[in-house]
């Protein structure tokens, strides 16, 4: 990451530790194997939960059926295992680091779209892990700072600047569209009952997504031209959440019990949410052409590689060589007739696999040859081994001259 920009982003997880899911933690647990008695030990620790209220009239109590219990040794380790999913990365240009219930991340990129475009996809990705896990991000408290690279900051007076063309970040909030949706039904209802009314609403996303002249959503740009059409029918304000306000109250609790009795609504999907799936779909269709590609060099391949992803790039020739089969080996050229015998001057089948394990001639640069089991992960290591790979450059180098001696003797002839 040195030689990139970086974007320090902070995110605040909304009142994570009293919101932990408890069927979403015993999935969890179960799908990373944990044994039984961990998980009895678990159900038992949490089980007949209360919240006490006590003061100097009275004492209140209510059953406790979520969240993270606070001040145990344990209690940190069923959280970081809750949030684990988030924090599993295997990306180079990213790094997460978790602190209780904040998250940071540090992403690279060469340029300020790529910035742009990897943190946004990198948001969106772990919003959607954050639903997974009916946890939510306090948007207001979330926070970006953008770095120049090392190289950038020769030309710059200061050591840490913001880029010429400052990236725009987004943070992907799932309830803005249910938020929205329910105040465009009221704004209708009270246009065709011609009734003035005050909308009060908790959400001050939806009021910030509405008020603002850059909103990109047409769901969103839709809600704001019925709240235009209505003129001076209808207000919109916010309120605080949770603070016993009677109207608020019960629409939180008629909210609640619409997930188990109410009405489906369909809301159409964001052009992300649409992207998402045709890349999906490209993959898999990806996938399926690789797995049923019957050629010599393609079964070659799936030897080594499991499937096909955006993600996987192999830029070193030599390496593609070796996948392939297709280079310079006398078994390749004497099938476009470059050379009279597909045998290495050895007297061997001369393909990639003699020079790289076997071959007399290329000695010095043989790596060991994997039984057919363990093909997977020797090249996994192979890519980010740098003196096997150096190696095998050697090797084809080699063979490229004896190929070259071939030839001109084939030629001389």
């Amino acid at each position: 990451m040195p030689s990139e920009h970086l974007a320090l982003v902070s995110l605040d997880i909304k009142s994570a530790f009293d919101t932990m899911n408890w069927p979403v933690l015993f999935k969890t647990l179960e799908s990373y194997g944990f044994p039984s008695f961990f998980k009895n030990f678990i159900y038992f620790y949490l089980k007949n939960r209360r919240v006490f209220y006590t003061n100097d009239v009275l004492e209140i109590s209510r059953p406790c059926s979520k969240g993270c219990p606070q001040g145990s040794v344990i209690a940190p380790t069923i959280w970081n295992i809750y949030i684990n999913s988030i924090l599993i990365n295997d990306r180079p240009d990213l790094h997460i680091q978790a602190f209780a219930d904040d998250l940071v991340l540090l992403i690279g990129g060469r340029t300020a779209r790529e910035l742009e475009n990897k943190t946004n996809l990198i948001l969106a990705t772990i919003s959607d892990k954050l639903e997974d896990l009916e946890l939510k991000l306090s948007i207001e408290k979330c926070h970006a700072v953008v770095y120049r690279s090392i190289t950038s900051q020769k030309f710059s007076k200061r050591n840490s600047t913001v880029l010429n063309r400052k990236p725009t970040f987004k943070i992907k909030n799932h309830s803005i569209k249910a938020e929205s949706a329910a105040i465009e039904f009221a704004v209708n209802w009270a246009v065709k009952e011609k009734v003035k009314v005050n909308i009060h609403t908790d959400s001050l996303s939806s009021i910030s997504a509405i008020n603002s002249a850059y909103t990109r959503s047409e769901f969103v740009n839709k809600v704001k031209s019925n709240i235009f059409k209505a003129k001076n029918m209808v207000g919109l304000s916010w309120v605080k959440a949770h603070v016993g306000i009677p109207g608020n109250e019960l629409a939180d609790q008629q909210a609640k019990l619409s997930i188990t009795s109410g009405k489906n609504f369909v809301i159409p999907a964001p052009y992300s949410h649409l992207k998402c799936l045709l890349k999906n779909y490209i993959v898999n269709k990806w996938n399926e052409y690789w797995n049923s590609y019957d050629s010599a060099s393609g079964i070659r391949v799936r030897g080594y590689i499991n499937q096909v992803s955006p993600k996987f790039l192999i830029h070193n020739k030599f390496l593609i060589y070796f996948l392939s089969g297709h280079g310079p080996f006398p078994s390749y050229l004497h099938r476009f007739n470059f050379l009279d015998s597909p045998h290495c001057i050895c007297g061997m089948l001369g393909d990639a696999d003699h020079y790289i394990f076997s071959c007399s001639l290329t000695k010095e640069f043989h790596l060991i040859k994997p039984a057919d089991e363990h093909k997977k992960a020797w090249f996994n290591n192979l890519l980010s081994n740098r003196q096997a790979v150096t190696k095998m450059e050697g090797a084809f180098r080699t063979n490229r001259n004896i190929c070259d001696t071939l030839t001109q003797e084939r030629d001389h002839n």
